[in-house]
């Protein structure tokens, strides 16, 4: 066990090295890297990563649009999607002036506001833009008025987990576990200092963990619904972090209200609201999306048919009893 920790150490020290070596290199020069690494995918289409899933999902979300404007948003996608990773490598090396200057936030009065009430919120966030400065909150709420976090999914990779956690709290956000979000923001609440949880909520749900269908961008979509269920429990203000890019490696997050601590829609109604807002938000910007997700893997119809499957079993279950 000892040597297994060792070893986990070392990696991620020469990982998290070799990072910040990189981040070192002008951001001009960096992008010029993501620029020929663009144009190599281009010449040679087979290295497109998931290019079967990404033209899919262009085509069922935009069915008004040519093939020759999708091959467009497409284009525009991928260049995105490699400078989003050579920007989240060059933040490691980065102050809180550099991005500062790289991603605002408009609207934080409203942040501010809510902590001032003493209530705590919730941010729903989408995989659009480069979501994962998203994390530089804390550089624009002071830490006296409240608390920045983050909901992550662990990564099967423990090293490149701790890599990722040490990029996502450079500057101050602390990462929750998804599994013991509910006892950390518990715990969070009993303190009696408000907090700010960023929860990206647009990944497909098991078919286990479905509570809630709704059409979203030309198809009916699988949401998870536990932002909402977290909300309703615990007194949390909601909002919409909408995420565009005002150009090359700056970015602009508007906080948008949805609904107050004391207001109680009715089921799914804010579950229903963020699946508007996000795709509102994607498009108003359509390359700025993940679309390397395969989000519509799940159907509905493959659903009742898991659904008749789980109800055949439990009959048969009942019968033997």
């Amino acid at each position: 066990m000892e040597m297994k920790k060792l070893w986990h150490n070392i990696s991620v020290s020469i990982l998290s090295g070799l990072i910040w070596m990189l981040s070192l290199l002008p951001l001009r020069l960096l992008y010029l890297v993501s620029d020929i690494m663009w144009l190599v995918m281009y010449l040679c289409p087979p290295l497109r990563y998931r290019r079967e899933i990404v033209w899919k999902n262009l085509k069922g979300s935009f069915p008004e649009k040519t093939d020759r404007e999708l091959h467009s948003i497409e284009r525009r996608f991928y260049r995105q999607f490699l400078d989003q990773i050579f920007e989240m490598f060059k933040s490691a090396s980065m102050g809180g002036a550099w991005m500062r200057r790289h991603m605002r936030f408009e609207g934080i009065e409203l942040i501010e506001k809510e902590f001032a009430k003493g209530h705590s919120m919730i941010m729903y966030l989408g995989h659009t833009g480069n979501w994962e400065w998203i994390s530089s909150l804390p550089l624009h709420v002071p830490a006296e008025l409240g608390t920045c976090c983050q909901v992550y999914h662990p990564l099967h990779s423990s090293v490149t987990d701790s890599v990722m956690l040490w990029l996502r709290g450079q500057y101050g956000a602390e990462s929750i576990a998804l599994k013991r979000v509910y006892r950390r923001l518990l715990e969070m609440k009993k303190s009696g200092k408000p907090f700010i949880v960023g929860m990206i909520s647009d990944q497909v749900p098991l078919y286990w963990d479905t509570h809630y269908w709704g059409t979203f961008m030309n198809r009916y979509t699988p949401f998870m619904t536990g932002s909402e269920l977290l909300a309703k429990k615990m007194g949390l203000t909601t909002c919409y972090g909408h995420l565009t890019r005002e150009r090359r490696g700056h970015y602009v997050v508007k906080v948008v209200p949805m609904f107050g601590a004391d207001e109680n829609p009715e089921e799914n109604v804010m579950t229903g609201k963020y699946v508007q807002l996000l795709e509102d938000n994607i498009r108003e910007s359509p390359h700025l999306w993940l679309w390397t997700h395969n989000r519509w893997k799940r159907t509905w119809e493959g659903y009742k048919s898991w659904l008749m499957n789980e109800l055949k079993s439990n009959r048969r279950d009942s019968e033997k009893e």
